[in-house]
């Protein structure tokens, strides 16, 4: 969904694998540990860092969002890792149940051709093998030791519709409410792995905030599509800048993100001085979906939508800084 990662068609240690027929058991493992992470590499920065920084804003918050009074950073910290790893986890299995179809093989021989498949470093079949198997897996990992084992859940849900129900190629406002179902399911499934022992998110303002989240993604959430409108044509996919043409399309972006700018920090009553930063990275997503319009260029808003969206996340924190505060004067 992001800019291709900047690995060779065929990796160093795939070509030696192939020409050198070298097959101990260390390169095995990083070859297969590369596969691993090439079915991910292009989501980073859609979804693993912007998710991660969701949780952590969220959790830092206290009490604006969890049912935590008093919120540790360092303990929050120590949590990173296995945020980091639940997100990754349940991406691996989207990514996987995805990348396997038949008419996403074809599409990524052209425009992705450094993923697992069109590189042959396994068959569909083994993928779907794969994949079967890392459902288990990834629900134990969450039963056990993450405590996000619901939100797991409906994440496998929204594959098996979003992927095996071909979901994604319907409707473009259904493949919108997808992903925006997606994206607001990793950042709550995050923030509850993030949050410390005994508590969660509260019930009074997390589930408003999730919503708003939810509905400032659905209608925003099309920037991914702009820069792959050549495979999505080919692969037949119902996406707003086939449907309504590019030039509608980008103001369906430009003027949501603009109103979100404003909408979000007013639902958390800040300061003029907090509309700053998201207002400007608006403004930034704005003038670039309107006047630039390549492939590269695209590519490249759609970062700056990223970046966007990530000030939007960071409000809550701002709206309740007293978890920093307390340790800026702990440390004196």
């Amino acid at each position: 969904m992001s800019s291709q990662p900047k690995v060779r068609r065929r990796s160093r240690l795939y070509e030696k694998l192939l020409q050198l027929q070298i097959h101990t058991l260390p390169l095995r493992f990083l070859f297969h540990l590369e596969t691993l992470y090439l079915f991910t590499a292009s989501d980073f920065v859609s979804i693993i860092f912007p998710q991660t920084l969701f949780a952590l804003f969220s959790v830092l918050s206290g009490p604006a969002l969890t049912t935590n009074p008093s919120t540790q950073l360092f303990i929050t910290l120590t949590r990173l890792p296995y945020t980091l790893l639940w997100v990754w986890l349940n991406l691996f299995i989207l990514c996987v149940g995805n990348q396997r179809l038949p008419s996403s093989v074809a599409e990524d021989v052209q425009n992705k051709p450094w993923r697992p498949l069109p590189m042959h470093r396994l068959t569909p079949a083994q993928a779907r093998g794969v994949q079967i198997l890392s459902i288990p897996t990834v629900y134990l990992v969450s039963v056990l030791y993450t405590g996000a084992e619901r939100e797991t859940l409906l994440l496998f849900t929204l594959n098996w519709i979003y992927n095996d129900l071909d979901a994604a190629n319907d409707h473009h406002l259904l493949r919108n409410v997808m992903n925006a179902l997606g994206y607001t399911a990793f950042g709550a499934g995050a923030t509850r792995v993030m949050c410390d022992s005994g508590f969660s998110l509260n019930g009074t303002k997390a589930p408003q905030w999730l919503l708003l989240i939810a509905l400032v993604l659905f209608s925003t959430i099309h920037a991914q599509d702009l820069y792959d409108q050549q495979g999505d044509a080919a692969r037949g996919r119902s996406t707003t800048p086939l449907v309504l043409g590019d030039a509608r399309a980008r103001w369906t972006i430009a003027v949501p993100v603009l109103c979100w700018s404003v909408a979000t920090p007013t639902f958390w009553r800040l300061a003029w001085w907090a509309y700053c930063l998201p207002l400007g990275l608006g403004c930034l997503v704005a003038v670039r979906v309107l006047s630039v319009r390549s492939v590269q260029g695209d590519r490249t808003t759609f970062k700056c939508w990223a970046v966007w969206i990530i000030s939007i996340y960071v409000l809550p924190l701002v709206s309740n800084p007293e978890v920093l505060l307390r340790q800026e004067s702990g440390s004196k």
